[in-house]
C-alpha cells in the first residue's frame, strides 16, 4: 500500500524533527525556508532568526562573501563545487564561534521553485582526534628519532669499547712478538758486554742469536705491515680444484692425515686474485693440520650455493671453543704455541678485499669446518 501525502509529510517531518545533523533548506537566491531543531542546536539561532534570511548567516568570513557567488555560478553553468559532491566547511554560530563542518547538498525541484537543502555534520570531535593523531604522530617521530640517536650513540659508543678491547689484544699481541725476542737480545748484549774473555764459540752463539731475534721481529713488523697494506686484488677467474691440487702437491701432508676432495666437474671458477686465494685456503689447509697432530680426515669440497662458490675445508682435530673461534681473525691472537696469529687476520683480509665470506663451525673433540663464500666468475664481467 503507498503512503498517501499526509502520511509523507507526517513522516518528512519527524524525520526532520529527530535528526542529529542539522538540515538546512535555501532558495535560488540563498534564502533560508526551513530549518531542523538539530541546525537551532548546532548553530544557536532559533528557527525565526533563520528563516527568510540569507544562510550566509551561518558562515564566517571568507565564505559568507562568497557563496551568492556559488549559487549564481551553479545557476549559470551547471558547475557542481558541493552539490551532490559534499565538502568540508567551517560554520559559523551565533556567539560567533566558528568550528569544522561537513556539508553535503542536494537539489530539489519544487513545483515551479528549485530548492537546495544542505545537510550539515559537526565534525569538531573527529578535527580534534585528528589534530591529536598529528600530534601523537609528531610526538612518535621524535620518540623514535630520539631512541635511533640513543641507539645510535649507544652503538658508537660500542664500536670504540670494542675498538679499544681489540687494539689492546692487538698491543698485547705485538708486546709478545717483540718483547721476547727482545729479552733474549738483552740476555746476549748483555753477556757479551760483561763476560770476561768469552769464547770465540759463545761469542759467535750470542752473535747469531741476536740476528735471529733480530729476523723475528723484522717478521713481525712486516707481517703487520703486509696485512695493513695488503694490495687491492686483480680479480679473474679462478678453476678450485687446480689451486687446491697445487697446494697438496707443495704441502705433503702427514701419512696419517687422509684427505678426501669432492669437487664437481662443472664448478664455475671463482672471481678472484689468483694469487690472493692460495693464500687463503693455505692457511686454512696447514690449520686443520696442525689441528690434526695424531691424524684424521681433512675433506677440501666445493659447491656452488646463492650465486656463489663455496669453498669447504672440513678437518677432525681438536676443534675449538666458541671464544677462539670469536677471537680467531684477531691480528697476533694464537692457540699454537708457535706463530704470530697472523694467518687468520691475513685470510678475513683477503676475504673482504676479494668480496668473499668465511664462515667458522668447531666442536672442541669433533673438528671445524670453513666455509668460504667467493663470487662466481664469468665471461660477461
Amino acid at each position: 500500500m503507498q503512503m498517501d501525502d499526509h502520511e509523507q509529510q507526517a513522516i518528512l517531518a519527524s524525520v526532520l524533527k529527530t535528526a542529529v545533523d542539522a538540515i538546512v533548506i535555501i532558495d535560488q537566491r540563498g534564502i533560508v525556508q526551513s530549518v531542523n531543531p538539530a541546525t537551532e542546536r548546532m548553530f544557536g539561532f532559533g528557527a525565526s532568526e533563520l528563516i527568510g534570511q540569507n544562510v550566509k548567516i551561518l558562515m564566517p568570513s571568507p565564505y559568507h562573501e562568497q557563496h551568492d557567488g556559488y549559487l549564481d555560478w551553479y545557476e549559470e553553468t551547471s558547475e557542481k563545487k558541493i552539490i551532490g559532491i559534499g565538502r568540508e566547511v567551517i560554520g559559523k554560530r551565533k556567539d560567533g564561534s566558528t568550528f569544522p563542518l561537513h556539508l553535503a547538498v542536494s537539489e530539489v525541484e519544487s513545483g515551479s521553485r528549485k530548492l537546495y537543502t544542505g545537510i550539515l555534520r559537526d565534525i569538531s570531535d573527529l578535527k580534534a582526534v585528528e589534530q591529536e593523531l598529528k600530534r601523537l604522530n609528531a610526538t612518535l617521530d621524535q620518540r623514535v628519532h630520539q631512541q635511533a640517536e640513543q641507539l645510535h650513540q649507544a652503538e658508537t659508543q660500542l664500536i670504540e669499547k670494542e675498538k679499544f678491547a681489540t687494539l689492546g689484544r692487538i698491543s698485547g699481541g705485538i708486546a709478545h712478538e717483540i718483547r721476547n725476542p727482545l729479552n733474549a737480545i738483552k740476555t746476549s748484549a748483555y753477556y757479551l758486554l760483561n763476560a770476561r774473555s768469552p769464547s770465540p764459540a759463545k761469542h759467535e752463539e750470542h752473535l747469531q742469536r741476536i740476528d735471529r731475534q733480530v729476523t723475528v721481529i723484522d717478521s713481525a713488523v712486516t707481517a703487520l705491515s703486509d696485512l695493513a697494506r695488503l694490495p687491492e686484488p686483480n680479480a679473474t677467474a679462478v678453476s678450485i680444484p687446480d689451486i687446491v691440487e697445487a697446494i697438496l702437491r707443495d704441502k705433503q701432508l702427514p701419512r696419517s692425515i687422509e684427505v678426501r676432495k669432492d669437487f664437481p666437474t662443472d664448478l664455475p671458477g671463482a672471481w678472484v686474485d689468483e694469487k690472493q686465494l692460495p693464500i687463503v685456503l693455505k692457511n686454512l689447509i696447514r690449520n686443520a693440520r696442525d689441528a690434526m697432530p695424531d691424524g684424521g680426515v681433512l675433506e677440501l669440497a666445493a659447491q656452488v650455493d646463492d650465486q656463489q662458490v663455496q669453498v669447504l675445508v672440513t678437518d677432525t682435530g681438536v676443534g675449538m671453543t666458541a671464544e677462539v673461534v670469536e677471537r680467531l681473525c684477531e691480528p697476533f691472537f694464537s692457540t699454537k704455541a708457535r706463530g704470530m696469529g697472523l694467518g687468520m687476520a691475513i685470510t678475513m683480509a683477503i676475504l673482504q678485499k676479494n668480496h668473499g665470506t668465511m664462515q667458522v663451525d668447531s666442536t672442541v673433540g669433533q673438528g671445524t669446518r670453513f666455509t668460504l663464500s667467493l663470487p662466481i666468475g664469468g665471461d660477461d664481467r
